[in-house]
């Protein structure tokens, strides 16, 4: 029965294919060719001169000193990718068919009056004049005419629609380059948020993008991509680092509301102190990095519109008011105030009231390393659980502002000391409101915790002693 269907099926492949083959003997029987309408041939720098002409406007571009002038148009405004299409359009002209042999009826195809005119002239002499009617309503293609050929053909709408472009269309708006890699967090490097809502100014720096200052402070939170400089060091909260920097990545203007500014016009606008103030090195791809200096203005009243100016560029544009014009510092602050790899400490020293408790760790074997405390080896999980207990110590999401550290002695201290010269990190706990503690880490307290966190740690730090497990949770 399956030798019999494969053999059907076979019969019905060879009967199709002898059916096409007839078709195509037919509509080509030999002795013929396919008819073809070619206007020009040529690559885009064999164009020396573009005039289009519709009712929205008109397009002038010369060609000169080995590259293109757009009329009216600096070449700094020019998007690069839709002008090469443009110029494709202009220097490669061809017809789909011929869909009448005379020019009889010009209306019947809206050639009278045209809806464009093009006019192209080439570097070997050859001159071309062309003119666009209406759209063919099933095929979305277009009619056209060209001086000096009888008959009315059909030009793709794709091409057709490049004639019917208007000069804006040619200009970019762009005003820092669109993003190309996967992530803003790859794009952006170091960068810092000036003037409006911050009351002092905030730096993130990107952990690859930095020296090894930026290594050694990043080793702090283990594999941190950035860390956020303000009143101390702090790991970046990635979630609304990306609200903040992605608007920096192919921001694009409404509108363009000058160009072609001197540094000084600039800074005679308000750009010299601007509301706001955006700087930031940006590698979007395998090219270097850029700086750029973006500066903003109020537009209106409302504050939902802005003038923004990349610093030294000559232009300014029209912008929608961006995310990061009400960026909040305590935000950008991932909650853990320090969080390394266990691989990357050489022992944690935590004082509580007269007792001293001095970890020491042993991490010449990766797989298993050897605690110790005060010299006498403990447990290497129990020790797990107690990095676990004191990597844990987060802020409840309450900004306290910058606190004066107290001249007294503190609840607890907790040490880390690591490997291959990173200072180490100082985290201090003293009583704060009802229940919290204020965390001071490396003299430096804007958050607190609850107090449960000292009690916890202190219950650990007594059943490691007596070789016991204990909670962790608090």
């Amino acid at each position: 029965m399956k030798k019999l269907l494969r053999l059907l099926i076979a019969e019905i492949v060879i009967v199709v294919v002898l059916l096409a083959a007839l078709v195509g003997l037919i509509l080509n029987p030999p002795g013929s060719e396919v008819e073809s309408y070619v206007f020009a041939d040529r690559s885009a720098t064999e164009i020396a001169a573009i005039h289009v002409e519709h009712e929205a406007g008109a397009i002038d571009i010369k060609s000169q000193n080995g590259g293109f002038m757009i009329d009216g148009v600096p070449s700094e405004l020019v998007d690069i990718e839709t002008f090469i299409e443009f110029l494709s359009a202009c220097s490669e002209v061809s017809a789909l068919q011929k869909v009448d042999a005379n020019k009889k009826d010009l209306a019947e195809f809206g050639l009278a009056p045209c809806q464009a005119w093009v006019y192209v002239t080439y570097t070997d002499g050859l001159e071309l004049s062309l003119q666009l009617g209406s759209q063919e309503r099933v095929s979305g293609n277009y009619y056209f005419s060209v001086d000096g050929q009888e008959g009315i053909y059909l030009m793709s709408g794709e091409t057709a629609e490049y004639y019917l472009m208007v000069k804006e269309s040619l200009i970019s708006f762009y005003v820092t380059p669109e993003l190309k890699v996967s992530s803003p967090l790859s794009a952006v490097g170091d960068v810092t948020f000036s003037g409006g809502p911050l009351e002092e100014s905030v730096t993130i720096e990107s952990v690859s993008f930095g020296d090894e200052e930026v290594r050694k402070l990043a080793r702090s939170f283990g594999a941190a991509t950035h860390i956020v400089r303000g009143n101390g060091v702090y790991e970046l909260d990635q979630s609304y680092g990306l609200e903040m920097l992605t608007p920096l990545c192919g921001m694009t203007g409404d509108s363009i509301v000058y160009y072609g500014l001197t540094p000084e016009q600039e800074n005679a606008m308000g750009f010299a102190e601007p509301y706001m103030q955006v700087e930031f090195d940006y590698k979007n791809g395998t090219g270097e990095s850029a700086l750029y200096v973006l500066r903003f203005l109020p537009a209106i009243e409302d504050g939902s519109y802005f003038y923004v100016n990349a610093a030294g560029s000559g232009l300014v544009f029209l912008i929608e008011r961006p995310a990061f014009m009400d960026i909040v510092y305590e935000k950008l602050l991932l909650r853990w105030f320090v969080s390394p790899l266990l691989m990357d400490v050489s022992g944690i020293t935590v004082e509580s009231g007269d007792k001293v408790y001095d970890f020491t760790i042993d991490g010449s074997d990766v797989k298993n390393p050897i605690a110790a405390l005060n010299g006498e080896t403990v447990d290497i999980s129990l020790f797990r659980s107690l990095f676990q207990l004191l990597n844990s110590a987060a802020a409840d999401g309450d900004y306290l502002g910058v606190q004066t550290q107290p001249n007294e002695k503190p609840l607890m201290t907790v040490t880390y000391h690591y490997t291959e010269g990173k200072s180490d990190d100082v985290i201090a706990l003293y009583s704060g409101s009802t229940r919290r503690v204020n965390v001071y880490v490396n003299g430096v307290c804007e958050f607190g915790m609850k107090d449960a966190f000292v009690e916890r740690v202190k219950q650990a730090l007594t059943a490691i002693e007596a070789g016991e497990s204990f909670d962790i949770n608090w």
